[in-house]
């Protein structure tokens, strides 16, 4: 009786341990390229076009390309032909062939 009582505990540990799980990670990070692949510049060449361009706005016409793709263009735009303003997103119009024109404004909210 005494050696029943004295293996219980370890039992019940063994079946606790044995029973453990270790839960899997939803979502793991992804370490993003400081430049696009070769890969992402030919896509970005096929499918965005500069429309409109002035002092103070640039406007794409893109399909197949996320606008925060998009906006890095805007954002070295702005930096490359004001004198270090921001890009901010004015608007986004679909077209009747599915694409998508983006107009971004440089402005220095300061």
């Amino acid at each position: 009786m005494k050696k029943i009582l004295f293996l219980l505990p370890f039992a019940g540990l063994f079946l606790s341990a044995c029973a453990h799980h270790e839960p899997e990670q939803l979502y793991a990070p992804q370490e993003t390229p400081a430049y696009p692949s070769p890969e992402d510049i030919a896509r970005y060449q096929e499918n965005i076009v500069l429309k409109q361009h002035g002092n103070d706005f640039v406007s794409y016409e893109y399909r197949n390309v996320r606008i925060d793709e998009l906006a890095s263009l805007a954002i070295n735009y702005c930096m490359d032909n004001t004198d270090g303003k921001k890009a901010y997103l004015r608007e986004i119009v679909m077209r009747e062939n599915h694409s998508k024109v983006a107009t971004f404004d440089c402005i220095d909210l300061q």
